[in-house]
């Protein structure tokens, strides 16, 4: 299991409507010349953020194909030196937040002042000036016509449009009516801008090419016809008061404030120790359910947590606040759990906050009886002489309480982008134990094999599965029938989203997974048999928390096992023990460990030991 605090769990985040953000700098009135090129120092910056900062990289390209890249820095920092390109530019911003893929994209002329921001709102500036989606124009700028097209005037006249259409919303929350969202600086999270870009949302339709505006508030949308150019468009819709009202805006962006405050206020908890379970409760709702664990299960098992002592909530993103039912006002969010040394613990997608009746914000948990995950796996594994690499999903199922469940669940088929038609059919085992794919004793849906000479699912069919790819998780009684969930979402069926595919057996066999210089083979791990094991590995991705794990078997039976999450060091090492009492009976006949690194698409890479009696 790669989740490093077990019970924090993941779940579903939406790939196509996303919080927004970011930051730039100040407009330039002068006239634009096209084609221009930069003889002296001159560099471009601002920040990439998708309603949080992006961790990523930022790409320029000018009018003539040439590019350079650069890391986001902190808070979605970016600044690239654009000396010797030539004008006009485009800018593509890449990245992640909790572990989900962003793309966005901006744009500049010689006339700009290089302060320029990279957000979803100018990802829809660019996608107006080109007709189409703002990645189709980035990725041919080059081509004839393309970059001449790019005016001051043009760009302008975009940026003023969307203004238009968004501006009663901004007006309400403060934002100044003389702003530009192209070029007008703002600090995150501290700025009536910021607030704004909190409430509103923004998705495209690549097929049709049309844009949907809304906000967190979910009562109204208004709809960009990208290949309608600002001139032409005489009386846009907007996010008016006829349908977005001042006061509810105000109160959407009061709220996701007090959204942020209640998860400062459970960090805070751990500034300077663990805090008591008892501590944590008033954070929580009567009626919270994460993964199928409880609101006082929670607190316990979280309360004892050290890794979270001094640590931080981050990259936090509000997806929806819903206020259809304004006695259970909730908001959907995702968001990151750091350590104290800034390293990723965990990443929290689609979280529940409710608002009680009381106006107290609390956590609500995932509202989910099951716990369920799903995330790409590359295993570099060693079983005797044999040494393979496996490529494909772990599916991740267990029931901590069978009796709310709806029914007596028999089985539940997960289907999505790279599985087999019909999908795949997991098997419950006892209460809390993960479920094992039918056929299989373990939960691992293997695509790719080094060691076989057939390949369950092509490397082309891998390569095609998407970014943010949905898995959904139905629930069949004995009879076949479906099982109706008493609560969250779905009716029988959940969905989990991926945020990157796995591997291809081409791409796994050139990954860089975790090295295990102790113990040094299959074969000397083969000669323990309890005790402390020093284990020592490297290449660890040290952005993020890894996971150790440590089991045997006997031949009646007596299993034991131990795993544990750790900070890797800054170079991205590992040494450690594990340990393991004697076997109470019977011979051992099966041991296993394994390094695990994570990447940052929540991707686990995992290299370890395989010995059994056969292979000995």
């Amino acid at each position: 299991m790669h989740k490093k605090i077990k019970l924090l769990g993941l779940g579903v985040v939406s790939g196509t409507l996303m919080a927004l953000g970011g930051c730039g700098g100040s407009s330039n009135d002068s006239a634009s010349t096209n084609n221009t090129t930069t003889d002296t120092h001159v560099s471009m910056s601002g920040v990439a953020a998708v309603g949080a900062p992006l961790v990523g990289v930022v790409t320029v390209k000018d009018a003539l194909g040439a590019t350079k890249t650069v890391s986001i820095g902190d808070n979605g920092s970016y600044s690239v030196d654009v000396t010797g390109m030539t004008a006009p530019y485009v800018f593509e911003a890449k990245g992640t937040v909790n572990g989900q893929i962003y793309t966005v994209h901006s744009i500049s002329t010689s006339a700009d002042d290089n302060k320029i921001n990279i957000t979803q709102l100018t990802d829809l500036i660019v996608a107006n000036i080109a007709g189409q989606i703002a990645q189709a124009y980035f990725d041919k700028f080059e081509q004839t016509g393309n970059a001449s097209a790019v005016t001051k005037t043009a760009v302008d006249a975009e940026v003023s449009k969307l203004k238009e259409k968004l501006l009663p919303v901004l007006t309400a929350l403060g934002v100044d009516a003389a702003i530009d969202l192209l070029r007008t600086p703002f600090t995150p999270k501290a700025s009536a801008l910021d607030t704004a870009l909190d409430v509103i949302q923004v998705s495209t339709d690549p097929a049709t090419h049309i844009a949907t505006i809304s906000t967190l508030l979910n009562s109204t949308t208004i709809t960009d016809d990208l290949t309608v150019s600002a001139a032409a468009e005489t009386s846009p819709a907007t996010l008016s008061s006829d349908n977005v009202s001042p006061t509810a805006a105000a109160t959407a962006a009061t709220d996701a404030a007090a959204v942020r405050q209640v998860l400062t206020d459970f960090s805070g908890k751990y500034a300077t120790g663990l805090p008591a379970a008892s501590a944590l409760t008033p954070l929580i709702t009567s009626s919270f359910l994460l993964g199928d664990v409880n609101g006082a299960n929670f607190a316990n098992d979280v309360s004892g947590n050290a890794a979270l002592v001094g640590g931080s909530i981050s990259h936090l993103v509000i997806q929806q606040i819903d206020y259809s039912d304004l006695t259970k006002v909730t908001a959907k969010v995702s968001f990151t759990f750091l350590d104290k040394n800034g390293v990723e613990i965990d990443h929290a997608q689609s979280w529940r906050i409710r608002k009680g009746t009381d106006g107290i914000w609390r956590l609500h948990g995932d509202q989910r009886v099951l716990n369920l995950s799903v995330f790409p796996q590359l295993v570099k594994g060693q079983s005797g002489s044999s040494e393979c690499t496996l490529t494909g999903l772990n599916i991740e199922i267990q029931d901590f309480n069978t009796t709310n469940n709806g029914g007596t669940i028999a089985y539940v088929v997960v289907a999505g982008p790279g599985l087999p038609q019909g999908g795949l059919r997991y098997i419950p085992g006892a209460a809390g134990d993960y479920w094992t794919l039918n056929g299989q004793d373990n939960e691992y849906y293997v695509m790719g094999n080094s060691c076989l000479t057939t390949q369950a699912v092509t490397d082309t069919t891998i390569a095609a599965i998407p970014d943010s790819a949905s898995y959904s998780f139905t629930a069949y009684a004995a009879d076949n029938s479906v099982i109706a969930f008493p609560s969250g979402t779905g009716n029988g069926s959940y969905n989990v989203v991926v945020p990157h595919r796995p591997w291809t057996l081409a791409e796994a066999a050139t990954a860089t997974v975790p090295v295990i210089s102790a113990p040094v083979s299959a074969s000397a791990f083969g000669a323990y048999t309890s005790g402390a094991l020093n284990i020592a590995a490297s290449n660890i991705n040290p952005t993020q928390y890894g996971r150790a794990y440590l089991a045997q078997n006997t031949d009646t039976g007596d299993f034991r096992s131990v795993e544990i999450d750790f900070a890797p060091t800054a170079s991205g090492t590992l040494n450690t023990s594990l340990a393991l009492d004697p076997a109470s009976s019977g011979n051992i006949n099966f041991r296993a460990m394994r390094v695990e690194s994570i990447d940052a698409y929540q991707r686990v890479l995992s290299t370890g030991y395989t010995v059994s009696t056969s292979l000995q």
